[in-house]
């Protein structure tokens, strides 16, 4: 595995898989931006003048955001994963891999994941890159392999240990550029458009449908490269 076939790999894997991507992308993203788009609405809304039963809701409402959204990045993941996994004849369709996924193993390697990486990146920032690079084929592995929580973070390990360098050079860019071209393209959409909510919602909901697939081919075909699976033509 070379960091430069990799990111090679990737981008014709995204332009092969395009089509199923980007439409997988706006049947998660769309909706679910929607939720981030009022959920960053109603912060703004002054609490101090709200009765008991709106305070309520919005509580509920922002609570419920966090759910969704994580459920989709869950369910996005997962799609990739088993879209590009060796020896499927044909890709999987939307409600087949609605079906197949193990959301709560997921949630909870997602919510580990997280934390640990967060954790690492507040107190060291060595030990959060580590962190991060060591353990973000745990994801995929659960899919891949149907791996448990436990068995996936240390599948996950196992893995990159022999490649770490190779690993980080290419999730952290692909990360940071990421993260950097959808705040830009975010703040750059509602000047040229007007700050409304539409705007908002269709920014943040197009930078996840084009990006997010970046990163998350990527970690599938390294898992896959690495485990020795073949990708699926």
């Amino acid at each position: 595995m070379t960091v430069r076939g990799i990111y090679g790999r990737t981008l014709t894997t995204y332009w092969r898989h395009a089509g199923f991507l980007i439409l997988l992308g706006a049947v998660v993203f769309v909706p679910l931006s929607l939720l981030d788009v009022l959920a960053d609405r109603a912060k703004e809304i002054d609490t101090n003048n709200v009765t008991n039963v709106e305070f309520g809701a919005l509580i509920a409402g922002l609570s419920a955001q966090g759910v969704t959204s994580l459920l989709g990045e869950v369910f996005y993941s997962g799609a990739v994963a088993l879209s590009l996994v060796g020896g499927a004849r044909e890709r999987p369709t939307l409600l087949g891999v609605a079906r197949r996924i193990s959301y709560w193993r997921l949630i909870a390697v997602d919510l580990l994941f997280a934390l640990g990486t967060g954790i690492g990146l507040d107190l060291f920032l060595l030990p959060g890159i580590a962190f991060f690079t060591l353990f973000a084929l745990a994801g995929p592995v659960v899919e891949l392999e149907r791996a448990g929580i436990g068995a996936a973070f240390a599948r996950s390990a196992r893995l990159v240990r022999a490649s770490f360098w190779k690993v980080l050079a290419v999730l952290v860019p692909i990360t940071l550029v990421s993260a950097a071209l959808s705040g830009l393209a975010i703040d750059l959409l509602p000047e040229l458009a007007g700050s409304n909510f539409l705007s908002d919602w269709v920014g943040e909901a197009a930078t996840s449908m084009l990006l997010s697939p970046v990163y998350a081919v990527a970690a599938v075909l390294i898992t896959l490269e690495l485990s020795g699976s073949r990708l699926a033509r």
